[in-house]
């Protein structure tokens, strides 16, 4: 008997970085495919249900110019006026989705009847009462009367949200774009909210007019005020001063005292010479007389009497240097000259003194045109001094006329074209009832929801996988448990098949498990041919894998090949009498282990091969397995059968397998595809190893033919004419 260790299959190279196996992902698809394609198509047929159960919105757009005006109320420009910059485009932008547009816009389209805007029309789905918890806890508040400006509210509100402006960039012009259930309203409430605006723009404009208006009558009074008290002022100076042509008075003063001025300068220039003529006579400064005098030397008389004296002068010199000086002739000449010298300084006594009286002359004339000049002067300041209040009263009262008149002007051009307001918009384009709905684009939300859907799928479908940890291929059992595949069963969804999955190998109906099971009969031959006879243990992680099944067919298979035993050595679950269809309270192992039947008494021939059932199921199966006996017979199976093929209990469950398993030659493990986790089998391969059970190989039992390629199943298959055509 031999309790050799397995043959641990070759390592694989270990990649120093992880490569991603495209062919793993496009396989994981593959065997997902199913499930992906009913998640997708169940996700695109709850969008279309969903999609064709809204109500389809529909979007008007009205084309809207705003330009910029300036407001000038008077000539002070800019009092109301409205400053050229984009941020008064911003401005109208957001007085269009002000709510006193929309509050004209829900009084002329009567939305507040509208069950679309106004939700307190809508009728409570049947479902309501169910959601309403606070009814549950008695918390709900009696229905009170209803609030008319809560409800005006909200229905602007609503309506906020289904108006929607778009400026165009680096233009004047703006888009308004309306939404509702109807193409009508939704036109309707476009145009609305356009006309809304200008009306909006005229009323706030007319306003501003009318207070202009009002501002200016109140100024034109005060103004009015303000004339007639400077006009009064302006007439009473007059009075009080007399003044009927302040400019000609003016004029003559002014002429008068230029005339003054120009005498007094001429006397002062006189007086000048004579003064400086009386202070030669007075000092007595002359030296050579009064004759040196310039007033004199210039006088007309004393010119001509010096002429005389020089040619009497020349008279007597000629003469005396022809007479003697008692000729009558020079008697007579210097007579002459005599005279002539005499009547000279006469003449000269006559200048000096008239200049004395000129020079006192002077003085007084000089001395009467200052006071003249004083006086004309000191008339001119008081008429100026008049002039001058005169204008200051003049300007005052022109200065109210010009404002009054300003004021009086632009009053009657405003109250003329009060009734005449320009807007600051206007429509470009009209909204029109659309075709076809904005919303729900089925199309788009269909398309969306089955790729989220086919997303949402194949991301599961990659969670699952990486969260499976259960054995489902041979690829598994290589690299997780490090044993050998000795084969591949094929899992069998027919009823018949299943009913009859004992005897499996024997249904030619079913060539694709009698290769399966013939390839795994070959395996275990092939690990065991030094041995002359064989005992092999079948044994699984847990109930319901397939271990008794597997065992029997793998018997049935040996039995074509040599004399082969199949024991139940699972002496608490026992399934090969009834697979078997021994007669129910036949002898068994559990009899012969207590020597309570003979071996001809437990052996049953069933489908070419021998078969000992469990027999009695006793109280203790331990104890019989770890008897004496039990060794004794396992020797002497041995020593007559060529195969012996022991259904063995799962080794999780109970330590009977361990036991078992010391004494036979090979032990073939089950593991059922996707169903248990490769810890626990990696447990029970180790308990197993631990007590020195010669494991021989893994079975991996109820593989998905479809999935065969991917689990490493190449299951062949029988074509119509009965030749095999393996893979």
């Amino acid at each position: 008997m031999s309790n050799s260790q397995p043959t641990p299959l070759p390592g694989r190279a270990v990649q120093d970085e992880e490569i991603i196996d495209l062919r793993q992902i496009v396989q994981v698809l593959v065997n997902y495919r199913w499930p992906i394609i009913g998640f997708t198509l169940a996700v695109s047929v709850m969008a279309i249900l969903v999609v064709f159960s809204i109500t389809p919105v529909y979007q008007a757009t009205t084309v809207l110019q705003i330009e910029q005006e300036q407001a000038k109320v008077l000539s002070i420009e800019e009092v109301y006026g409205i400053e050229g910059s984009d941020s008064y485009l911003n401005t109208q932008f957001e007085v269009l989705k002000s709510r006193g547009v929309l509050e004209k816009v829900v009084d002329k389209l009567g939305l507040m009847n509208n069950p679309e805007f106004n939700g307190r029309l809508n009728e409570a789905p049947w479902y309501a009462g169910l959601l309403n918890w606070k009814a549950w806890l008695g918390l709900q508040e009696p229905a009170g009367e209803v609030d008319e400006s809560a409800v005006r509210r909200d229905v602007i509100n609503a309506l906020s949200k289904k108006v929607n402006i778009e400026p165009v960039r680096k233009t004047q012009v703006v888009k308004i774009h309306a939404q509702s259930e109807s193409p009508k309203l939704a036109a309707a409430i476009a145009n609305a909210v356009a006309g809304a605006y200008i009306e909006s723009y005229m009323e706030a404009k007319l306003s501003l007019t009318l207070s202009a208006t009002d501002w200016m009558q109140g100024r034109m009074n005060e103004l009015s005020d303000k004339l007639r008290i400077a006009e009064q002022n302006l007439q009473s100076y007059r009075e009080s001063e007399d003044l009927v042509d302040l400019e000609g008075v003016l004029t003559i003063s002014s002429d008068e005292l230029k005339a003054l001025t120009e005498s007094l300068v001429a006397v002062r220039r006189k007086l000048a010479v004579s003064e400086s003529i009386y202070q030669q006579i007075q000092t007595g400064g002359l030296k050579n007389g009064h004759d040196s005098l310039q007033a004199v030397l210039n006088h007309p008389l004393i010119k001509d009497l010096k002429a005389e004296e020089a040619k009497s002068q020349r008279l007597v010199q000629e003469l005396s240097r022809r007479y003697g000086p008692k000729h009558p002739k020079m008697i007579a000449a210097h007579s002459d000259l005599e005279s002539l010298e005499n009547n000279i300084d006469s003449q000269i006594r006559n200048i000096v003194q008239g200049v004395e009286r000129d020079y006192e002359l002077d003085k007084a004339n000089e001395r009467s045109l200052e006071a003249a000049v004083a006086e004309a002067k000191s008339s001119v300041q008081a008429i100026n001094r008049k002039q001058f209040r005169l204008r200051a009263l003049e300007r005052e009262v022109q200065t109210n006329k010009d404002l009054y008149d300003a004021f009086f002007k632009r009053i009657q051009e405003t109250s003329a074209t009060s009734d005449l307001q320009t807007a600051n918009a206007r429509i470009v384009d009209q909204a029109y009832a659309p075709q076809y709905p904005v919303k729900p684009k089925k199309k788009l939300i269909v398309a969306v929801a089955g790729l989220m859907g086919l997303l949402l799928s194949c991301g599961v479908a990659f969670l699952l996988e990486m969260l499976n940890n259960t054995i489902r291929s041979t690829r598994d059992v290589e690299e997780k448990l490090n044993l050998r595949v000795l084969g591949v069963l094929p899992k069998m969804e027919d009823k018949k098949a299943l009913e009859n999955v004992h005897h499996l190998f024997l249904d030619k109906e079913q060539p694709g498990f009698i290769e399966a099971m013939r390839t795994i009969r070959t395996s275990v031959n092939l690990t065991s041919m030094d041995k002359d006879h064989r005992i092999f243990a079948v044994t699984s992680t847990v109930p319901g894998e397939g271990k008794s099944s597997t065992a029997a067919n793998l018997a049935i298979s040996l039995g074509q090949m040599g004399k082969t035993l199949l024991v139940d050595g699972d002496l608490r679950r026992p399934t090969v009498g009834k697979n078997f269809a021994i007669k129910g309270g036949s002898a068994g192992l559990a009899n012969l282990l207590a020597g309570t039947a003979s071996s001809k008494d437990c052996l049953h021939k069933v489908d070419g091969i021998d078969v000992i059932p469990c027999g009695q199921v006793p109280p203790d199966p331990q104890e019989l397995l770890g008897s004496e006996a039990f060794i004794k017979l396992m020797e002497k199976l041995k020593a007559h059968y060529d195969y012996v093929v022991v259904d063995c209990p799962p080794v999780q469950s109970v330590s009977d397998a361990l036991m078992i398993s010391r004494l036979c030659d090979g032990l073939v493990y089950v593991v059922e595809a996707g169903r248990v986790q490769s810890g626990a089998i990696q447990n029970t391969v180790g308990r197993l190893l631990q007590v020195g059970a010669p494991v021989t190989g893994v079975v991996l039992n109820k593989i998905d033919p479809k999935k065969g390629k991917d689990y490493g199943y190449t299951g062949g298959y029988y074509d119509h004419q009965g030749y095999y055509s393996g893979a």
